[in-house]
This record gives C-alpha cells, sequence and structure tokens, in this order.
C-alpha cells in the first residue's frame, strides 16, 4: 500500500474511544459503589472506595507527576497543611464508619464534573481531577490505619479494623468445618480481598505492612491498605494473628537444612509422552529418610518429631523458647509432614512449623507447608505451591553430580504442577507478617513477587533446594532486591545435603546453609558448625516509621527485624535414619 493510500484510508478511521473516570469507576464497581447499580454516591467501604481509586492512579500514572511526587516543585501540593486535612478526614471517616462530606463532595466533583475526562490526559488541565483522585486514594488509606491487625480493644481502634477482624473470626469458624469457605459476614471475599463490592475476579485490595523507601510507584502512596491482581492470577490469602504474645520478644527460628544428605537416586526422570520435548524429573523425598541400612520399615512420624524435639530441648540450653522450625525445599512427604505437624502441636511448645513438601496429589506438587500452633493443639494450616518449575540443566546437573541419573546433555524440567497459584500473608505478631517463597519463586517477578512488593511483608523466608548460600550467588542478589524494594528482611534456607552436592570431591566443605538480608544491613552467610544439626537464629525487632512519597510517616508502626544471634544445635542422640552429617 502507498503512503497516500494509508493516509488516505487513515481520514476515514474512527476516534479510537478512550476510557474515561466512570469508565474505570463502572468496572471496578460493576453493581455500583453501594451495590445498588448506582455511581453517584461515594462507596461507604474505604476499600471499594480504594480499588477504584487506585485503579485510576495505576493506570493514569499520575503518581509520577510533580504535583504529587516532587517536593522541591513550585506546584507541589502535599504540604503539611494537606496531610494534617487528608489525615484529619481520615480519621473521621474510622471513627464514625461513615464517609465524611469532605468525602461525598470529592466524589460527587469527581463523578459530575469529571467523569467524562479521558484517563490518558497529560495535560495540565487533568490536573483538576487528577488531585481528587489523589486525596481520595490518601483518605481510603488513612481511614484503614491497622486494619487487617488485631486490635487491642474495640475502643482504641477504628471501626474498620476492629470490623474486618471480627469478620475474619467468623470466616475461621466456618473454613473449620468447611475448608474452602469463602467470606465472613460482612465481607464476601475474605481471606482473598477486604472489598465489599468490588469483584475478586478483577482486583483485590489486602493489608499492607511496608512502605517502600525507594521508587515511584503506587505502592509508595500508601500505609495501610495494597492493590493486588485478580485471584484468578495468584489467591492472596491474608490471616491476621489469634494474638499478641511476645511481639517486642526476639523471634526464635531453629534451621534445620533436612536431608543432611542426598543420595542421586533421589532424582529420576518422570513418564513424559512428549518426547520431542524436553524430559522431566521427580524427586522422592523417601530415599533419602531411610539412611539407616540395619532398618527395613519406613521412617515414622514419632521418629522425625522426637528428632525435631531433641534439638528444641538442645537449643533450650542457649535460648528458649523456641518459636518456630524452618525446613528447606522438598525436605518431607506431604502425609509424613501433617502428622508430625500433629504430634509437634501436642508436645513441643511451637508457634509455627514451615517446611517444604513433595506431595503427589493434583498431578505432583512442590509446596510449603506452614502449620500454626497454639495453646498445644494445631490451630491453622496452609499448603502453598511452587509458581515456577525448576530447570536443571547440563551446567547445573554436572555441578551437583546427576549425570548418572540424569542425562547432562538434555534440559529437564521438574515434574510437578503449578497452576492455581497462592500466596499466603501471615501475621505473625503485631504488626508484623510472614510470607514463604520456593526456590524459582524468589527469582521470577511474576505472580508472587507482584503480590509481596505490593504488600510488603516485614519477613519472607525462601525454603531451596540449592548450593551453598553465598552472597554473590542467585539467592543472595534476589534476597538484596528484596530488602531494597519493598524493604522486607530476607532469610534463604537449603539443605546440607544440597550443599555437600554441589562441591567436587576433595574441595573444601562449604557448609552455608542459610543466608540473612535484613533492610539497610549487609547480607549475612550462616554456616552450620561441623557436627551440628541446627542453627538457632533469634530475630530482635524493633518499630521503624516509614513515610509515604507525598511525606505521610505512619508513626513509627512498622516492624523491622534484625538477626540478634545465630547458634549452632546438636542433637544429643542423633538417630541413625538421618544418615552421617556431613
Amino acid at each position: 500500500m502507498t503512503d497516500s493510500a494509508i493516509i488516505e484510508t487513515a481520514g476515514f478511521a474512527k476516534e479510537a474511544r478512550r476510557l474515561t473516570v466512570s469508565d474505570i469507576v463502572r468496572i471496578v464497581l460493576p453493581d455500583g459503589t453501594l451495590g445498588t447499580n448506582n455511581w453517584d454516591d461515594v462507596c461507604k467501604w474505604p476499600p471499594d472506595l480504594f480499588a477504584a481509586v487506585a485503579f485510576i492512579t495505576d493506570r493514569s500514572g499520575l503518581y509520577s507527576q510533580q504535583t504529587f511526587a516532587a517536593n522541591w516543585s513550585d506546584d507541589f501540593g502535599c504540604t503539611d497543611e494537606w496531610i494534617e486535612r487528608v489525615r484529619m478526614i481520615g480519621s473521621e471517616w474510622a471513627d464514625t464508619g461513615n464517609p465524611p462530606n469532605d468525602v461525598k463532595t470529592m466524589w460527587q466533583d469527581l463523578i459530575n464534573k469529571h467523569g467524562s475526562d479521558p484517563i490518558d490526559d497529560p495535560s495540565p488541565r487533568a490536573l483538576a481531577w487528577k488531585r481528587i483522585v489523589f486525596d481520595l486514594l490518601v483518605v481510603a488509606d488513612e481511614a484503614c490505619a491497622g486494619v487487617g491487625f488485631l486490635p487491642d480493644t474495640e475502643d482504641e481502634v477504628g471501626f474498620f479494623p476492629y470490623a474486618v477482624y471480627a469478620d475474619y473470626v467468623i470466616l475461621t469458624r466456618r473454613a473449620s468445618e468447611d475448608p474452602d469457605h469463602v467470606g465472613g459476614d460482612l465481607l464476601p471475599h475474605l481471606p482473598f480481598s477486604l472489598c465489599m463490592h468490588v469483584p475478586r475476579s478483577l482486583l483485590c485490595v489486602q493489608p499492607k505492612t511496608t512502605t517502600p523507601s525507594v521508587g515511584c510507584t503506587v505502592r509508595s502512596l500508601t500505609h495501610n491498605l495494597a492493590l493486588l491482581p485478580s485471584v484468578a492470577n495468584v489467591r492472596t490469602s491474608w490471616y491476621p494473628p489469634y494474638d499478641t504474645r511476645q511481639h517486642n520478644e526476639p523471634f526464635n527460628i531453629l534451621v534445620v537444612p533436612f536431608p543432611f544428605s542426598i543420595p542421586g537416586r533421589c532424582f529420576s526422570p518422570a513418564p513424559n509422552p512428549g518426547k520431542d520435548r524436553d524430559p522431566t524429573f521427580r524427586l522422592d523425598p523417601s530415599k533419602w529418610m531411610n539412611r539407616d541400612p540395619a532398618r527395613l520399615a519406613p521412617v515414622s512420624a514419632r521418629e522425625f518429631a522426637d528428632f525435631l524435639c531433641g534439638l528444641i530441648k538442645a537449643a533450650g540450653s542457649e535460648l528458649e523458647p523456641v518459636h518456630a522450625i524452618v525446613m528447606p525445599e522438598t525436605a518431607l512427604h506431604f502425609e509424613l509432614a501433617n502428622e508430625v505437624a500433629e504430634i509437634l502441636a501436642a508436645e513441643c511448645g511451637l508457634d509455627m512449623l514451615l517446611t517444604g513438601v513433595v506431595s503427589t496429589h493434583d498431578g505432583g506438587r512442590n509446596q510449603a507447608a506452614m502449620y500454626h500452633f497454639r495453646e498445644n493443639r494445631l490451630l491453622q494450616r496452609w499448603f502453598q505451591s511452587k509458581h515456577h518449575r525448576w530447570c536443571l540443566n547440563g551446567d547445573q546437573i554436572r555441578r551437583y553430580h546427576l549425570g548418572h541419573v540424569l542425562d547432562p546433555h538434555a534440559k529437564w524440567w521438574e515434574h510437578i504442577n503449578v497452576s492455581d497459584r497462592a500466596c499466603y500473608i501471615t501475621s505473625f505478631r503485631s504488626y508484623a507478617t510472614l510470607c514463604v517463597l520456593i526456590c524459582e519463586d524468589l527469582a521470577r517477578f511474576d505472580p508472587v513477587l507482584t503480590v509481596m512488593n505490593a504488600i510488603g511483608p516485614n519477613l519472607v523466608i525462601a525454603l531451596l533446594m540449592d548450593g551453598p548460600q553465598l552472597e554473590q550467588r542467585w539467592p543472595g542478589r534476589y534476597a538484596t532486591v528484596l530488602a531494597e524494594d519493598p524493604g522486607s528482611a530476607v532469610l534463604t534456607v537449603t539443605s546440607l545435603g544440597m550443599v555437600d552436592r554441589s562441591r567436587n570431591p576433595g574441595d573444601p566443605e562449604n557448609r552455608e546453609i542459610a543466608l540473612w538480608k535484613e533492610p539497610n544491613g549487609k547480607a549475612q552467610m550462616l554456616k552450620l558448625p561441623k557436627g551440628n544439626h541446627g542453627l538457632l537464629l533469634s530475630l530482635s525487632n524493633r518499630l521503624v516509621e516509614q513515610f509515604t512519597l507525598d511525606g505521610r510517616g505512619d508513626g513509627e508502626m512498622t516492624m523491622q527485624f534484625t538477626l540478634g544471634a545465630a547458634h549452632g544445635v546438636t542433637h544429643p542422640d542423633p538417630p541413625g535414619w538421618i544418615g552421617q552429617v556431613p
């Protein structure tokens, strides 16, 4: 086609349809702001309003404009007077449970005066509606201060944090009878979203714990609420704490780098009908469980629980209590882990057990299993599947000395199901949250890291099947990224067995089974001392103040963790089935 023909054809083209402010509001709130197919009145529930204006903020890119993000600019609008005003409006909403008149007026101006304005308008005239959207975003965030955490009393917190927590209690009671139950009495999308009228199949809103100190994004604008993708992309479940015990005391973790040795026969080719495609492999933890040649029966849950309880008892000479046990990726079979957790709940006084598990159900899954204990009973459990398959190429096969079981000339993929993606956020201390990653998920941005960056968990634990945890290797690099943005403390954990497989015969022994990286701190490589079976880590915490891009502080309500101590732990009478510890 000639240039003239192209120009002539273009002359008959219709003007492209541009999404407007009202379009976005109707997309996010398809049944209306109050669920009555009407959009004239402002949302009564702040997370619903937040979803709409945060979506506009993100799609329009208004957060990067000088007016909102450059305090040296002459037209910067986020002055001290502005901060005081939006906080006062947000506090009034939190105190009464009803949108203040200022919020109603801003919404009416946005819909009636600017509803037909396109959201991709970069001109100065668009600043009128962008200022309204920005103010509503901040007010909704301020109204939800403390949401997602356990309120001390109804009188000491705003209406919304107490209402949300009460609905979580209802959800938990119903989920005890039906694990797939969704929703409480007030919020139909719990635990996936705080929204009332925003479909979770479109987007979700969750509580938030860390505000990034770097970058210029929507995530940099809020302290209390986070905008997340649809549950079809990744199901993000938020679980609040059940009490505020020891929230100012150290959090003590016993890292058990099991298995201590891994025979090559634990890796094996998996059936693969696609003969012209890359082959797949499977892992079998049972082959590293029975290392005692004298025994015929498999290791029981009772035996494994006794082993862990023996380590907890040995750790007591240094400090107590031990709050959590952490074991690496694929450490146990799914069924064995469940049985061990039941025994530990009754006997060991733990708060939680976190371990990697291998499941043969649903096409085979590589999962992180989290068990929460309280008062000698198993209170809650969840299983988060790995989101990305491990790819063993020739270099890795040779590095781990697996060429006798897997052809090093091929590229082998982990034979697991990665569908139905989920991410669990657990509040394990007052104003402190924990999130888990499994190996490759630490290095792949989509989908779970998008969620984690938005929520900003205070502590991230990555369960790995990897070599020594050195600062210069890939886990150290990605842990540093998370420590900078969103500002999480990161603990990576691998097995001693994989560390040992990564060295050549005769080389010096590597024993770096974990790595710790905290915000504004150096990465610390953690070695397992010779003859020890675990590392006891004590994490101290402090409350710090963080600031949004517009200059609002959170009043020192952000928890940061620091590695206060690390000690080796030796089992007093190690069982033969664990094998000889290198």
